[in-house]
């Protein structure tokens, strides 16, 4: 009877062992699988950043680009009225003799 009960306690032992074993492999799968989903979801991130950060940079170049263009009409458009705008050089003149 004694060697029974031993051979149970040990076959007990065993199925641990083996039940322990299988905690681990499922463990280190686990870990894989996790890694390589982290990994996944990284190269996305990464990917989805870098496109968006394209498309922004894209987007206000082609804004500075504009405004600079207007800025250069309105700056033209404003000499061509400087220039339009008729000179009085005598009333001018007589300006300058009073203030001096």
């Amino acid at each position: 009877m004694a060697n029974e009960e031993q051979d149970t306690i040990a076959h007990l032992l065993k199925v641990e062992e083996e039940a322990a074993e299988l905690i681990v492999q499922a463990q280190e799968q686990s870990d894989k699988e996790i890694a390589a989903a982290r990994a996944k979801a990284n190269s996305d991130y990464n990917q989805k950043y870098e496109s968006m950060a394209s498309q922004m940079e894209s987007d206000y170049q082609t804004k500075i680009a504009s405004i600079e263009e207007d800025h250069k009409n309105k700056l033209e458009e404003y000499k061509a009225q400087i220039e339009r705008t008729p000179k009085d050089v005598d009333a001018f003149n007589k300006l300058l003799e009073k203030i001096f």
